[in-house]
């Protein structure tokens, strides 16, 4: 097996340093890619018998040999997609909810997730991504108010201050050359989103789901039921065996 970079084909199956996953394939096919300058250049299937998928071997199976060869290259790309986008999302999470320490040392705290106030900050900037002109610190501070329940008032023009440069600093934001106003960033708007459908459609509503006594009849809170019951037999199995 040649290391990345050689220009020679690799079977996947093979253990690589880049952390390819492994793919298993009959004796006579293999699933390829070809590296150089460790990058991926092609992606191919070879199928040296057509027995091993269950086709014969005359000329008139060649449709159905592409078929199955296609499949196995589009099941591998699938497989290395899902490899390497958790990495990036994972890489996301940290660009979001991680303290930032700036060029001149100063620590810009994180945006964490389940933190009433960052979630409210959050569903604002879905609002002030339809201004043409971009929002002030004036414009944030009613609207983040009514999101928290609080009384306008008690959100001072420093803690907005303080606010806004998390949002920046984590890239949700930029400001607009020589004013003091901002604007959402394409990527700040996408990831403001999806948290906030996340919190409020999906954990928000889950987890009262499986707090409330009168959901015990619905399919989430049955299926947790199931799962750990399953898990409690398998713990005792356990502690038999040994």
């Amino acid at each position: 097996m040649k290391q990345p970079g050689s220009g020679r084909e690799r079977p996947v199956g093979d253990t690589v340093h880049d952390g390819t996953p492994q793919v298993t394939a009959p004796a006579d096919a293999a699933a390829k890619d070809n590296h150089k300058e460790g990058k991926a250049l092609r992606t191919e299937t070879t199928i040296n018998d057509a027995r091993d998928f269950g086709i014969g071997k005359r000329l008139d199976n060649l449709p159905a040999l592409r078929a199955a060869g296609f499949s196995a290259t589009r099941r591998l790309l699938d497989v290395q997609e899902l490899s390497y986008d958790p990495a990036d999302g994972q890489a996301a999470i940290r660009q979001t909810c991680d303290p930032l320490i700036t060029e001149t040392g100063t620590r810009v705290a994180g945006l964490r997730l389940g933190d009433p106030r960052v979630h409210a900050l959050l569903a604002a900037l879905c609002v002030f991504r339809l201004l043409p002109r971009g929002f002030a610190n004036r414009d944030l501070r009613p609207i983040l108010a009514q999101l928290l329940g609080v009384p306008a008032e008690s959100i001072t023009p420093g803690k907005m201050t303080y606010d806004l440069r998390r949002l920046r600093q984590h890239g949700f934001i930029e400001r607009i050359p020589h004013t003091f106003r901002y604007q959402v960033t394409g990527t700040g708007l996408a990831h403001a989103l999806f948290l906030t459908r996340l919190h409020d459609r999906f954990l928000r509503a889950g987890l009262a789901t499986l707090a409330t006594a009168a959901s015990s009849t619905r399919d989430l809170a049955a299926a947790t039921r199931a799962y750990t019951s399953a898990m409690d037999d398998l713990a005792r199995q356990a502690g038999l065996a040994a």
